[in-house]
C-alpha cells in the first residue's frame, strides 16, 4: 500500500520538526487553543494570530538568525509577547522553555545569547522565536520551517492524521502567498522559498 503525496509530505515535515524540536512527541498546546469544531477553530487561529503575527515573526526570526542578529531577535521576541493574548502567550513561553532545554548544534552562539537574554528578562523565549532560531541553525528552508511550525500546532488539536493533513493543506496557500509577497519578485527573496 502506497503513501499519498500529502501523507509523504507530512512524514517528511515531521522529520524536519523532530530535528529542530526533539520534544515534538511530547508537545502540548503552543498558541492554538482548540475549540470544537476543530476546523473552524483552526481557521480562526490562522486568521487572528498565525497570519498577522506568527507568520511574519517566524520569517523575520529566520532571516535575522541567518545574520546572527541576536539583538533584533530579542526585540522581536518582546514584540511577539505584546501581540499575544494571555493564554497563547503562556503556552508559547512554556513550549519555548521546554525547547530551550534541548542542545543546539555545536558552535551555535545565537541560542546562547538568547538564553542569556531570557534569563536576564530581556526576552521571554517564545516558542516561535526559539524554533525559528533552531531551524536556521539546522539550515531548514523558510517554507519548511513555517509548515513545521504549523504541524506542531496541529498535532495537539487535530483528532487524527487525516485531519492534520487536511488542516495543514488548508493553510499552505496563505503561507505561499505571504512568501510570494515577501520576496517582491526579487531574486534575493527566493531564498525564502527553500
Amino acid at each position: 500500500m502506497g503513501t499519498s503525496p500529502a501523507g509523504f509530505a507530512l512524514s517528511e515535515l515531521s522529520e524536519v520538526v523532530r530535528r529542530c524540536n526533539p520534544n515534538f512527541e511530547s508537545l502540548r498546546a503552543i498558541s492554538w487553543q482548540v475549540e470544537a469544531p476543530v476546523r473552524e477553530s483552526w481557521h480562526r487561529w490562522l486568521e487572528s494570530l498565525f497570519e498577522p503575527v506568527l507568520l511574519p515573526h517566524l520569517c523575520r526570526v529566520l532571516d535575522l538568525s541567518a545574520r546572527q542578529s541576536a539583538r533584533e531577535i530579542i526585540l522581536l521576541d518582546a514584540e511577539l509577547d505584546r501581540s499575544m493574548n494571555p493564554w497563547s502567550r503562556q503556552g508559547s513561553v512554556d513550549a519555548g522553555r521546554l525547547l530551550l532545554q534541548e542542545s543546539t548544534p555545536r558552535g551555535e552562539r545565537l541560542m546562547a545569547r538568547l538564553q542569556e537574554a531570557i534569563h536576564s528578562g530581556a526576552a521571554c523565549g517564545h516558542f516561535a522565536t526559539l524554533y525559528g532560531v533552531r531551524c536556521a541553525a539546522f539550515s531548514i528552508p523558510v517554507r519548511a520551517a513555517i509548515l513545521g511550525y504549523l504541524l506542531q500546532e496541529l498535532v495537539v488539536g487535530a483528532p487524527n492524521e487525516n485531519g492534520q493533513v487536511n488542516l495543514l493543506e488548508s493553510s499552505v496557500e496563505s503561507v505561499n502567498e505571504f512568501l510570494r509577497i515577501s520576496s517582491n519578485g526579487l531574486n534575493e527573496g527566493l531564498r525564502f522559498h527553500g
